[in-house]
């Protein structure tokens, strides 16, 4: 049997159940706030700023148009599922990830598919949480597609893939570069038309590409949360 150099981590006990049923209750409570039912319907297509004149802006925006930038930092939580033949160890991960991202579209479609896209690029700095400690610096682009409700609740899906470089091999990999693919959902809920707190799911998978064994691969279940800034 295949033996991996890097010795088994130890994990803290219960971390994520807290974790995502923390975020499973922002989650919900963000979505009861935007059920605004007995109010008319936000007038779409706003600007992110208020006008020179004439009636007070809503306090959030509408749909985002070509050009919108955003700017966010998120802060995660992940733990390593566990694969039958690709991942034989159980590990979890910190992630600190700011990104910046440019919505390149006007908003489409109609009912609850009206969106926009945007595309979202992204640093990150990752720790294993567990012994032994390793530090991963990567960079990922993604697609992103934000829906548009007509609330402050503005869900979105997301999908890309990266790079990575770390101090050392995680287990099952031969190498210290890997291949990052990713791709999940999440939500803004805007406090402010510029400010929106951010939480979000993401399935993180690295791996070598095949040309450094072994090439197992690491699958992680990632949660995040953080703040957004849109600007024009």
């Amino acid at each position: 049997m295949e033996t991996d150099p890097v010795p088994r981590g130890r994990r803290p006990a219960g971390g994520i159940p807290f974790v995502a049923g923390g975020l499973v209750m922002l989650w919900l409570g963000a979505a009861v706030a935007a059920q605004d039912v007995m109010t008319p319907r936000l007038v779409l297509a706003l600007p992110l700023r208020p006008p020179a004149g004439g009636d007070p802006a809503p306090a959030f925006p509408g749909e985002l148009r070509k050009g919108s930038q955003e700017f966010t930092f998120l802060v995660g939580y992940g733990d390593q599922s566990e694969i039958p033949e690709t991942s034989r160890e159980d590990r979890e991960f910190l992630f600190f990830t700011p990104r910046w991202g440019i919505v390149l579209t006007d908003p489409v479609g109609k009912w609850f598919w009206r969106g926009g896209l945007e595309f979202v690029t992204e640093p990150s700095a990752i720790i294993t949480a567990d012994t032994p400690r390793i530090l991963s610096g990567g960079i990922a682009a993604l697609l992103k597609y934000n829906f548009y409700t007509g609330t402050r609740l503005m869900p979105f899906l997301e999908a890309g893939a990266g790079l990575m470089v770390s101090t050392d091999r995680l287990e099952g990999q031969g190498s210290s570069f890997n291949f990052t693919p990713q791709g999940g959902a999440g939500f803004h809920y805007f406090l402010t038309r510029e400010w929106a707190f951010t939480g979000a799911y993401r399935y993180w998978h690295a791996s070598n590409g095949g040309y450094a064994r072994p090439n197992r691969g690491v699958n992680v279940n990632t949660f995040f949360i953080g703040l957004a800034y849109f600007f024009p």
